[in-house]
Formats: structure tokens, C-alpha cells, sequence
């Protein structure tokens, strides 16, 4: 159906695609891992006939047997949508905000099959009910705002297939969306490849979707294929160096399974990221960040060796059908924590609560008035970290935006150091914002595309008053070196940025002025397995170094569970269960947390397989 060969992308002399080669055939499962900066989107957007603008593109594609390699735009413009779509990364900025999604998905229908209005909206409410969307008439007339992150993907599902393509390209199409939802999501796409024969292509940094979605995996780095092979027999043996990082990197159950005081265990990392394009090596791409590096890696690209699970690339092998053996990676160094007794928590909350008024036109046949937080309580001490965990809805970026003053409770207090904060006057919040920052949840929409990041990253500084321009630029370097970017990043926008990396430019924004508290809203779920894992343990050499509080709300149990002390569980506004990390995971009290560990544990098939496939599951 489509074959690409030896693909090769150039930036003037940088290579960003270096001989990439894959066969995808009706009703195929595959997935595509690997670090922001790998080369996962670039090989899609070849396959989609869409490379970057002042790429220069070398190899072969065909689709069902005629061959693309110098198509033309009008060309391509013909496959798209028909015979091969995408789901992009982003919902809210890839759905127009000032139209009606149901026009949105209505538009190719119209366009692209001829169909007239009574037709395509006729479609686009099947299209609705297949993706799982409930009251499609009702959604059909909303607005992108006016829907839950969860339902935005499945309007964008909806979009992708409303023209019957044989192949569907899904980019990281479960990032920051909770733990039930995402399973909800992969299940679906699963579903929808089995049910229409289509073949999935789904990218993804998450290997626990991964592994429940797909047949077949490649791992990329700096623009190598460096393993392929069996999802199931990749996972469960993985033969490069870089696959097992990826893999270490991943945070397991219970990482969080201490008593207070306790030493707290870092995750174990990749040293280092992906450099630039001009300064990757000119044989293993790898080299200079692998543990187990030989003489010749950096300067002789390995070829393809067939193992136990599959093609790999890594002059470790010992030849066809056996590995050498890698040594050890070393264990993850241990912060020893000391009980800290403090005369008062950092930040304390009592009996918040918030309801809103719900526009006319998103009222469902429910109640005018929402509760998005009933009466929550909380309290962080110094060096602490609480964990809010809970589905998409449940009040927890409305709790945590009270907690920041962004938002007044209509009952309650917050207190900041014994201050109030919601009685403050603007001059005193001012004053005081520099010791507690937040981490958004949308890196897109926290940055403003207009300025540099470095601007960006400076911009509390310069709101506080602090340091002049000089001590500023110091300043701003040694955030993003902290945060695992270059110096040099801070004179780039936004836009040249992966994903993940807008994240960790959002981090480091929230870092600069050395906060007492931060609030880090799903700061971590766009972010690459192994960089995730550094700046988890970044966040946790900050609260050793500085006594440093944090709210770190997550739909990613395991990510909690490695980071947090404590756990609290928000479901519709209420705060259903709160303790140690420990009971939580381990003994949970309520049915509802019960749920939202059964739907975290991703390690299983979407639904019972052929035969053919359960071996891999």
C-alpha cells in the first residue's frame, strides 16, 4: 500500500532523515518511539508528501504501486485525506476556534467527496457516534473551547477519517489526556483499524501505548531506524543501548513507595539529549550519550544486524542472531531526604470552592450551574510534594488555578506563607507571585509566539525587578542548560520547537526565580520518556536543594507515584480519597481510585486478539 525507501531529509548539510526505509501494509499496527528531536514527525510528514519547507528529500515512496518520489503538490494534494490522514499532536491549535467543530469535520466532506450540507452533516453525525463522542447533535455545534481535551481528539479522529483513507498517521494522539481517557483514545484507534482495515501508524512517547496499539515498532534517533522489530519481543528485549534507556527511563509502579524521610530514588536517565542536526556524529548517531560506547561508533554508522526481536543497528552486535552483552547500567543515584520540621506548611488551602455559570449554548440538558470544586482541602510543607490525580473534569487545573490566585473561590481561603492571597491588594500579589509559579498544561498556548524563549523565560524577572539585562541572559542560560536545551535556544520562537521541548522552555520559565512553591499542571506529559525522567529528577534536586513545595497534578500514575509523597484524588469537584503515596497505589480505599489504577495498567492488548496476534500481547 505504501513503501518508502531509503529516505534521506537535508537541511543544507545537516541530515535530520538518514536512509529511513518502511513498508506499510492494509490493517497494519505500527508504532514510532523516540525522543523529541528523533525524527518521528519528519518521516511522517515525507509520508504525508508535507517535508518542511527548504528540506531537501532523497529515497522512494509508493502508494498502491505508483510512485511519489517527485509528485507534484496537486499530486499528494489528491492522497491526503483519501487515502492517507493525520491526527495532529495538537487539538487546540490545529481545530479552528471561531468555527463549530461539526464544520470543521463537515468541510472535507463537502470539499473533497461532494457531498451537500444535509449529506455531510448527516456523515459527520455518524462520524461522531463511531468515535465515541456522546449527544453528537449537541457536540456538532460546540466550539473547540467548549470541549474536554478528550473529546477534542476524537473530534480530530472524526476529521481524519471523514474521507475513508486507507492509512491513518496518528502524532502522540494520547498526550496530556488522563489516564482513562488515553486508554479510551488507543482503544479506539485500535478499533477503528480493525473494524475498516486501515493501517495505523501511531507516534507516540508513551511505550505503554505503544505496546497495547501496534504490531510492529520502530525506535528513531537523530534520524536512524536504530531498532525494528515485533512491539511484543522490542519491549520485552530490547538489543540497542538507546531502547533500553528509553525503556529504564520509564517510571515503574509504586516508584514512590517510601515512608517520609525516607531517600528518594532518581529515575534512571539518558545523559545529555539529541544534539543539533549539524553536530550529530557521522556514524552512530548515538554516540557520546550510549553507555556502553566503542572507538569506532562515532565515526562508522553501524549497519542493520538481525537479532532475537528484529533489524538493529549498533556495532555491539556480535553478528547475525546474537547480541553481545552490555554492561550494566549503573544504579540511579539516591538523595538522601531528612525529616524536616517546619512551623508551618508552604501553602494551605480550606474549604475552596468554585462553580461556574455554564453558557446557554453548552448547556446539555443539565444544570445551569457547575461545581468544578466542592469544598477541597490541602496542605504542602516544605520540601513536599502533593500529587492530584483524577479524569479530565474532575476540578483539578480549576483547584490549582485557585491556588495561584488566577482564579477567586467563591468559598474558601488560600494561604500562602499565612497570607491570604485572594485578600490581597494587585501590588501585594505582585510582590509575593515570584515565590510560586506554575507549569501550564499547554506549552502552546503559555508562550507567546511573537518573542524569543529567552524573552519568555525572563519575562518574571523583569516583572519582579530582578537583575539587569546582562545577569538576566546568565540567568536565562543556566534555566535552559537546566532543563536540558542550549544556551543558544533562548534567540529561537516557539514555533521552531518540538512538543516536548516547548514543555521543558515552560519549565524553565517556572524555575527562574527560584520558587518556594510550583504548580505544575500535567508539566510532564508531552515530554520523551528519558527527558521526563530528567526533569522529574530536576524537580526533585530543586526540592533537596531549596525546600521547594509542589502541586504536580498528573493524569500519569506512574509518574506520580515516583514523585509524589502524597496522593489526592479529585473526581467531579470532590476530593474522594487523600494520603500517603504508598496506601494510595497500593491499598486504595475508594472504588473510583481503584478504577483509575486499572485503566493506568497499559501493558495489555486493546481487546482480545486473533489468534495470530496474542503471542505478542
Amino acid at each position: 500500500m505504501l513503501t518508502a525507501q531509503d529516505l534521506r531529509v537535508t537541511f543544507g548539510t545537516a541530515q535530520a532523515l538518514r536512509g529511513a526505509s518502511l513498508d506499510i501494509r492494509p490493517g497494519a499496527r505500527i508504532g514510532i518511539v523516540g525522543e523529541s528531536g528523533s525524527g518521528k514527525s519528519i518521516l511522517a510528514q515525507c509520508l504525508m508528501g508535507m517535508a518542511p519547507e527548504g528540506a531537501g528529500v532523497t529515497g522512494r515512496i509508493t502508494v498502491d504501486g505508483a510512485d511519489m518520489s517527485q509528485a507534484t503538490e496537486a499530486q499528494w494534494r489528491a492522497l491526503r485525506a483519501r487515502r492517507i490522514a493525520m491526527i495532529f499532536q495538537e487539538p487546540m491549535a490545529a481545530l479552528n476556534p471561531l468555527r463549530r467543530v461539526g464544520e470543521t469535520v463537515m468541510e472535507p466532506l463537502c470539499a473533497l467527496r461532494g457531498l451537500s450540507r444535509a449529506e455531510a452533516r448527516a456523515h459527520a453525525l455518524a462520524l461522531f457516534a463511531e468515535v465515541g463522542l456522546p449527544q453528537p447533535e449537541t457536540r456538532l455545534r460546540l466550539y473547540p473551547h467548549e470541549l474536554s481535551g478528550g473529546q477534542r481528539q476524537r473530534v480530530m479522529i472524526a476529521l481524519a477519517l471523514a474521507c475513508d483513507p486507507a492509512i491513518l498517521i496518528a502524532d502522540e494522539p494520547t498526550t496530556a489526556l488522563d489516564a482513562e481517557v488515553a486508554l479510551r483514545v488507543t482503544d479506539l484507534l485500535v478499533q477503528l483499524s480493525r473494524s475498516r482495515g486501515m493501517a495505523l501508524v501511531l507516534i507516540s512517547h508513551d511505550l505503554s501505548v505503544v505496546a497495547r496499539a501496534t504490531e510492529d515498532i520502530l525506535v528513531m534517533y537523530g534520524g536512524d531506524i536504530v531498532e525494528r522489530g515485533r512491539t511484543a519481543a522490542v519491549l520485552r528485549d530490547p538489543a540497542h543501548p538507546y531502547t533500553r534507556g528509553l525503556l529504564a527511563a520509564r517510571p515503574g509502579p509504586g516508584g514512590a513507595m517510601r515512608h517520609p524521610g525516607a531517600p528518594r530514588p532518581r529515575l534512571p536517565t539518558i545523559p545529555g539529549t539529541i544534539p543539533a542536526l549539524a553536530d550529530l556524529p557521522a556514524g552512530c548517531r548515538f554516540a557520546g550519550r550510549c553507555p556502553v560506547e566503542l572507538p569506532r561508533c562515532a565515526g562508522t554508522r553501524p549497519a542493520p544486524e538481525p537479532t532475537r526481536t528484529g533489524l538493529v543497528g549498533c556495532h555491539h552486535l556480535a553478528g547475525p542472531g546474537g547480541d553481545a552483552p552490555h554492561p550494566a547500567a549503573p544504579a540511579p543515584a539516591v538523595a538522601e531526604r531528612a525529616l524536616r520540621i517546619v512551623p508551618r506548611p508552604t501553602v494551605q488551602a480550606m474549604g475552596l470552592r468554585r462553580v461556574y455559570r455554564q453558557p446557554r449554548s453548552t448547556l446539555l440538558g443539565a444544570r445551569p450551574r457547575l461545581t468544578a470544586v466542592s469544598r477541597a482541602d490541602l496542605l504542602i510543607l516544605p520540601g513536599e510534594t502533593l500529587g492530584i490525580v483524577g479524569e479530565s473534569g474532575s476540578g483539578k487545573s480549576t483547584l490549582a488555578r485557585m491556588i495561584m490566585g488566577f482564579e477567586p473561590p467563591d468559598e474558601g481561603r488560600v494561604l500562602f506563607d499565612g497570607q491570604d492571597i485572594h485578600q490581597l491588594d494587585r501590588r501585594a500579589l505582585r510582590a509575593l507571585r515570584p515565590r510560586f509559579q506554575m507549569v501550564f498544561q499547554d506549552p502552546h498556548g503559555s508562550l507567546d509566539p511573537r518573542r524569543t524563549v529567552g524573552w519568555s523565560i525572563a519575562e518574571p524577572l523583569r516583572v519582579a525587578g530582578r537583575a539587569e539585562a546582562p545577569d538576566r541572559a546568565r540567568q536565562v542560560a543556566a534555566a535552559l542548560d537546566q532543563v536540558g536545551l542550549r544556551p543558544a535556544d533562548a534567540a529561537r520562537y516557539p514555533h521552531e520547537f518540538s512538543g516536548g521541548q516547548r514543555q521543558r522552555i515552560a519549565i524553565a520559565r517556572a524555575i527562574i526565580t527560584r520558587p518556594e512553591l510550583i504548580v505544575a499542571d500535567e508539566a510532564v506529559s508531552a515530554l520523551d520518556m528519558s527527558v521526563q525522567a530528567q526533569i522529574l529528577n530536576l524537580l526533585m534536586d530543586l526540592q533537596d536543594e531549596l525546600g521547594l513545595a509542589m502541586l504536580f497534578i498528573s493524569h500519569d500514575l506512574a509518574v506520580v507515584g515516583a514523585i509524589c509523597d502524597r496522593i489526592m484524588v479529585m473526581k467531579d469537584g470532590r476530593v474522594v480519597e487523600t494520603g500517603p503515596t504508598a496506601r494510595i497505589l497500593g491499598k486504595p480505599a475508594e472504588p473510583y481510585t481503584r478504577t483509575l489504577l486499572a485503566a493506568a495498567d497499559m501493558a495489555g492488548p486493546a481487546a482480545t486478539p486473533p489468534a495470530r496476534e496474542r503471542t505478542l500481547a
